[in-house]
């Protein structure tokens, strides 16, 4: 699976075919003229003919027949007769020649053509702008496909490996056991050679889980309402009891990766999750945590150092409340003081992973489930070939979410 491009380079990719295939001048005239041929006529090609046959004849009287021009000739009051007797046309043509403006006339013919100048570029600026959409949208399109193609082969898979290995797939939810799990399967592709394929909204195992208070109290062991007389010392020890457990878990994914980079096989670590970078309108994790972290949940801060009781909240389900350690320096509002952590953390463990070598793909779409499989390499390419031997670890999307 690969990433999805980037949108400014895809726009800077556009820009480039249009500039390569930026349309002439003249080819954008002639279709104008072939579209509107009746207003090219009135607009334009009229007034321009007028002009240019009033230019022709005031250069000619002025240049060629200046004293003829130049002289007053007048109505004679008596007879009525004009008294021009060598007129060029009639007596009210010639008039209105001599009274024509030779700088109006330029003027007029000079409007003209910077008219036309403009509506040809905006023509094309138009056609540009045009073409830029329309490949937008492809790539758009293009891309919706590929999400669709994404999650119709997870589908099938899900389908192939439940009929398949039925008996090596575990399905999990909470921290301590998915933990567990993932441990089994980082074990099992380190000591047997496999492929370790990873599928995971997150990029640190279980992220979510030691900000919220039902995994923490899980992890413990016990019941969340037996948390609610502990002090906020004694709950900071649990949470970073669930902290230490998940950094083993992905100390020894770094160090089956490592492993198999070591042992020159083909085997190797590949690591599919949320795109932690501004993808067009969407920015992929974020995105995540506004399901997670949503408006049904309390984010509260408490100090690991205090011994204060930590507070008493019993209109809050357990799983919709979430505890962030903090410093009594820290003014950030308290969601958006988790957001920010979850947010560094994914972005520290994605850099952290290809650092290692760690074959890191990132997506813009939540993903449905997450999945850990060791998957042996045999000569039928992809983890479709592995079904007869895989283990696979399956975890519920959204496992820090509400209970179904």
């Amino acid at each position: 699976m690969q990433s999805i491009s980037s949108a400014p380079a895809f726009h800077t990719l556009i820009r480039t075919d249009l500039q390569s295939e930026d349309e002439g001048f003249f080819s954008v005239l002639y279709e104008i003229i072939r579209r509107h041929p009746v207003l090219f006529t009135v607009l334009f090609m009229i007034p321009f003919v007028a002009l240019l046959i009033s230019m022709g004849l005031k250069w000619f009287y002025v240049f060629n027949d200046s004293a003829h021009y130049l002289s007053n000739f007048q109505i004679d009051p008596k007879t009525g007769t004009w008294s021009d007797t060598q007129r060029y046309f009639s007596p009210g043509i010639d008039r209105y020649i001599r009274e024509l403006d030779i700088a109006g006339l330029l003027g007029g013919i000079v409007g003209i053509f910077i008219g036309l100048f403009v509506t040809v570029s905006t023509e094309k600026a138009n056609r540009q702008k045009e073409k830029l959409n329309q490949q937008e949208m492809e790539h758009i399109k293009t891309q919706t496909n590929l999400l669709v193609q994404a999650t119709q082969s997870l589908n099938t898979l899900m389908v192939d490996v439940s009929g398949k290995v039925n008996e090596k797939v575990l399905l999990m939810e909470g921290s301590d056991e998915i933990l567990k799990g993932i441990s089994k399967v980082v074990e099992s592709a380190q000591s047997q050679g496999n492929d370790l394929l990873v599928l995971s909204n997150t990029a640190r195992m279980e992220g979510i889980a030691p900000f919220r208070m039902e995994y923490v109290a899980k992890h413990a062991d016990l019941k969340p309402h037996e948390l609610r007389n502990a002090t906020q010392f004694d709950y900071a020890r649990k949470a970073e009891a669930l902290q230490r457990d998940r950094t083993d878990v992905e100390n020894k994914l770094k160090g089956a990766a490592l492993y198999l980079q070591n042992m020159g096989s083909d085997a190797h670590v590949e690591f599919v999750t949320l795109n932690d970078q501004n993808e067009g309108a969407t920015h992929a994790f974020l995105k995540y945590l506004g399901k997670v972290v949503n408006e049904h949940v309390s984010v509260e801060t408490y100090r690991p150092g205090s011994n204060a009781i930590l507070n008493q909240r019993d209109d809050i389900p357990h799983h919709n409340r979430f505890l962030v350690p903090s410093s009594a320096e820290e003014a950030m509002e308290p969601k958006s003081l988790l957001v920010n952590q979850l947010y560094k953390d994914h972005s520290q463990a994605i850099r952290e992973m290809q650092e290692l070598g760690i074959r890191v793909s990132k997506v813009n779409k939540t993903l449905p489930v997450q999945l850990f499989i060791s998957s042996p390499r045999d000569n039928k390419p992809g983890i479709f070939g592995a079904f007869a031997s895989v283990f696979l670890v399956v975890v519920q999307a959204l496992v820090v979410g509400p209970p179904n």
